[in-house]
């Protein structure tokens, strides 16, 4: 059966993205850009912070976190990792959850950004 499931195809992406983002910037915009970070000329990021909405449209949050950096897919399972404060200026929390992507319909992301990664 085929995956039809754009929230979890854009979290593998961005899970990918992480990976991997010691590969250039651009400047496309929006959640599915090829790479982290603002532009060529500036140091990449390591993250791409996400909110996720569940298909009640309320906002997804654990223990009162509602920003998360992606750490892992894994079939339709994704854990994630809260993060605490404000964009650009977010911190890793250590504070993990697994959920299934098909729980939820709507991501935000946030601005690139750096953060050190527990």
């Amino acid at each position: 059966m085929r995956n039809n499931n754009c929230i979890l195809n854009l979290l593998k992406v961005i899970d990918l993205l992480q990976k991997n983002s010691t590969t250039g910037c651009s400047l496309e915009l929006g959640c599915d850009r090829p790479y982290l970070g603002p532009s060529s000329t500036m140091i990449c990021y390591n993250t791409r912070p996400i909110s996720l909405y569940k298909k009640d449209g309320s906002l997804f949050q654990v223990a009162n976190y509602s920003v998360f950096r992606v750490e892992k897919v894994e079939n339709d399972c994704v854990v994630l990792q809260a993060l605490s404060g404000t964009s650009p200026n977010f911190v890793a929390t250590g504070e993990m959850v697994t959920i299934s992507a098909n729980c939820f319909c709507v991501i935000r992301c946030f601005p690139d950004t750096s953060i050190t990664c527990l």
